[in-house]
C-alpha cells in the first residue's frame, strides 16, 4: 500500500472515531442534562451508568485546569501519529488499528476542549461508590490503541529474539570472516 493511501486511511478512521465520539457527547449533553443540572442514567444496573461530567484535566483528573497545555501537546500529537505510523509491523492485523484510534481518540477530546475548554465524559462504570473515573469513546480508543501498541512492542520485539536465538552462528558462508587460524 503506498504510504498516501496509508495516511488517508488513517486520516478516516481517526475522523471517524473522532465524529463518533463527538455524536455520543452530544447526545450526553441532550439526555443528561435536565433543569435540574447533571443527571446519571442507569445502563445496566449499577455496573454501568451514563452520568454527565466535565474534565478540564488529563485522565483520571491528573493536571486539573490543563486545558491549553493538554490542547497543545494534543496538537503535537497528531503529525507524531502519522510520523510513527509507518514503523508498525502490519503483518499483525491489530497493529493496523493502532494509529487510528490514537488519532481518533486525539481528535475527539482536542475538539472538546477547543470548543469547550473541557472534556465531557459520561461512561460511568463501578459498583456503589467504587467508581472508575468517568470516561468517553475517545478515552476508549486512546486506551484501547495505547494497549495494542503496548502488546506490539512486546510482540515485535519477543519475535526478533526468537529470530536471532533460531539464526545460525554466522561463518564464512554467510559473509562472515573466518577466524585466523
Amino acid at each position: 500500500m503506498t504510504r498516501w493511501r496509508r495516511e488517508l486511511r488513517l486520516l478516516a478512521a481517526g475522523l471517524g472515531i473522532g465524529a463518533l465520539d463527538q455524536a455520543t457527547k452530544l447526545l450526553a449533553v441532550r439526555f443528561l442534562i435536565d433543569a435540574s443540572g447533571p443527571r446519571s442514567a442507569p445502563v445496566l444496573g449499577d455496573w454501568l451508568r451514563f452520568t454527565y461530567v466535565t474534565n478540564t484535566g488529563a485522565a483520571f483528573g491528573i493536571f486539573p485546569n490543563g486545558t491549553a497545555v493538554l490542547a497543545a501537546v494534543a496538537i503535537l500529537v497528531i503529525p507524531a501519529i502519522f510520523y510513527y505510523q509507518r514503523f508498525l509491523d502490519r503483518r499483525w492485523w491489530p497493529a493496523r488499528l493502532v494509529p487510528g484510534l490514537l488519532l481518533g481518540g486525539t481528535l475527539g477530546n482536542l475538539l472538546d476542549r477547543v470548543r469547550l475548554g473541557y472534556v465531557v465524559d459520561f461512561v460511568d462504570v463501578g459498583v456503589g461508590t467504587l467508581r472508575w473515573p468517568a470516561f468517553n469513546v475517545a478515552d476508549s480508543a486512546f486506551v484501547v490503541g495505547s494497549i495494542i501498541l503496548v502488546l506490539h512492542a512486546f510482540w515485535h520485539e519477543r519475535a526478533g529474539a526468537l529470530r536471532r536465538e533460531s539464526a545460525p552462528p554466522a561463518g564464512p558462508a554467510d559473509g562472515g570472516r573466518p577466524t585466523p587460524g
